[in-house]
């Protein structure tokens, strides 16, 4: 994939992420318990796949309130799959694949488009307590840096995420504070970290 094909395709993506955010009031709905922030690369434009990750800060979590948001959602006409876990009071930091969840209540969605099935991550918790990466950082991007991270994320790929367990936050960090720009510089960079 060309340079300028990475850059459509994620501006593309980023459009209709907004879309399909605006099309479900899911900001709205969330927003009656929390006060929600789209992070990661649908706020950035540093889409690969159709991914929406939210954070829904909320001052004294509840699980209550959390759940009561389940029918709600599930009753949308264009989603498929809701489903709910407890990673602040249950956790299992034994095991690989969930040692870098935050201590947060977790509500996944997929809803059918007209673009495609899109996944949808939503984190509810305290500031503190959910994700530990400042995107702010993000705001001040270059286009070099923007297509290093794109390189990087098409590289690394897979049909479940990033292979390896690298997160999207891997490549934000590894291309803006440590100057990575190439595949072998990133793999450099995960022995390191």
């Amino acid at each position: 994939m060309t340079d300028e094909q990475l850059l459509t395709r994620a501006q593309s993506m980023q459009e209709e992420a907004q879309r399909v955010l605006r099309e479900l009031n899911l900001l709205a709905i969330i927003g009656m318990i929390s006060e929600p922030d789209v992070v990661g690369s649908a706020k950035s434009g540093l889409m690969i796949s159709p991914d929406i990750d939210i954070h829904a800060w909320m001052e004294e979590p509840s699980l209550e309130k959390v759940a009561s948001l389940l029918p709600t959602l599930a009753a949308i006409p264009t989603i498929q799959k809701v489903q709910f876990n407890n990673y602040r009071e249950l956790r299992r930091d034994d095991r690989k694949d969930r040692i870098n969840f935050p201590h947060a209540y977790y509500i996944g969605l997929r809803t059918v488009q007209p673009s495609g099935e899109w996944k949808i991550d939503m984190w509810f918790g305290k500031h503190s307590e959910v994700g530990d990466y400042d995107d702010s950082e993000l705001n001040a991007i270059t286009t070099e840096q923007r297509l290093a991270v794109l390189r990087l994320k098409e590289l690394w790929k897979d049909e479940k995420g990033y292979r390896d367990g690298v997160l999207s936050v891997d490549f934000y960090k590894a291309v803006m504070r440590h100057a990575v720009r190439d595949a072998k510089s990133f793999i450099d960079y995960l022995a390191k970290k």
